[in-house]
């Protein structure tokens, strides 16, 4: 049965006439605001705390089962980018190698025009 704040005033009232002021505010202090049934007992909390714990069990298993396949991305991912370095590097090597060629291709004929010059 739900008390009403019209009825607990009522109930405070009345005991005020028969206790006295003091002791009717100690009593109604006493007695909850609310019905018995409305109290939650530790039954209630554990089967919340279970069904809190089999709802994150759960939830943290898909979201390791999401960043699993995330880390396989970022493995792919990462495969790629050697990949892309090891290429990088071999066209440098290239170019170098392609810089290196046409300088002493220019470089060997002007020497030699020179050496023609000083030695004639």
């Amino acid at each position: 049965m739900f008390v009403s704040e019209k009825r607990r005033l009522a109930l405070l009232n009345r005991l005020i006439e028969v206790l006295g002021r003091e002791e009717a505010e100690f009593l109604m202090d006493s007695l909850p605001p609310f019905d018995w049934h409305q109290l939650v007992t530790k039954g209630d909390l554990k089967a919340m705390e279970d069904r809190l714990c089999s709802g994150t069990s759960a939830g943290f298993a898909k979201v390791d089962a999401q960043l699993a396949k995330v880390d396989a991305r970022f493995a792919k991912i990462d495969a790629e980018f050697i990949k892309l370095r090891g290429e990088i590097a071999l066209q440098f090597a290239r170019q170098t190698r392609t810089i290196v060629f046409t300088m002493l291709g220019l470089v060997i004929p002007i020497l030699g025009a020179i050496l023609a010059v000083g030695l004639g």
